[in-house]
């Protein structure tokens, strides 16, 4: 049914607690395993002039180590894995990396805010790619 499964990461906690998903699902139907972490190529356009490398820099090893962490621990449960840190607007490089990959499920993590909470912080990542996807979606509400 699925022959690849992506789980995007910013670091979180999140992202964590979704790996054990994306782990299951992979093993259940023998898939490839894909951790990507977006470089927010925004948080360096809104640095700075002076300190636009040294962002860049910090937001590309913040993404390696993302990305190392996790694949760390599904290599560790016996899955390859495929990582990525691509460079962009964060849920247009998961939508992009899903096509170009053929991804066939994309396991996400979400805060589950609701309410005021929700509207102060909109636009979330995962509300984005759930919006703009038609691949199959498992989201992993870490409330």
């Amino acid at each position: 049914m699925y022959d690849s499964v992506l789980l995007p990461t910013d670091g979180s906690d999140n992202a964590s607690e979704a790996l054990e998903h994306a782990i299951g699902a992979a093993e259940a139907y023998d898939a490839d395993l894909h951790i990507a972490s977006v470089i927010d190529r925004r948080v360096v356009l809104a640095a700075e002039s002076e300190d636009k490398d040294e962002v860049q820099a910090e937001l590309a090893a913040d993404a390696e180590d993302a990305v190392a962490e996790l694949a760390e621990r599904a290599e560790d449960a016996g899955l390859d894995v495929t990582t990525a840190t691509p460079d962009g607007v964060p849920h247009r490089e998961i939508l992009s990396y899903a096509e170009e990959a053929g991804i066939d499920l994309l396991v996400l993590g979400t805060h589950g805010r609701t309410g005021r909470e929700k509207r102060l912080n909109l636009g979330s990542t995962t509300e984005r790619v759930v919006k703009a996807t038609d691949r199959p979606l498992l989201v992993v509400d870490i409330s």
